[in-house]
């Protein structure tokens, strides 16, 4: 099975409450899935904003 999970990031959310989908992504790691895929690359113009599109998979 596999998942597909977006996150993002900027100077904002740096020690900031703001959820970027880190959080999301840790539960499932700690639930056995693993990474299998890693794309990132920079939001728009932006040099202070990135964004991750990460692809999980755990054995059936």
């Amino acid at each position: 099975m596999e998942k597909v999970i977006w996150v993002k990031s900027n100077m904002r959310t740096i020690g900031a409450k703001e959820d970027d989908g880190l959080t999301e992504v840790n539960k499932y790691l700690e639930d056995g899935w693993k990474v299998k895929h890693i794309s990132a690359s920079a939001m728009g113009d932006s040099i202070i904003s990135g964004q991750a599109y990460i692809v999980i998979e755990k054995d059936e």
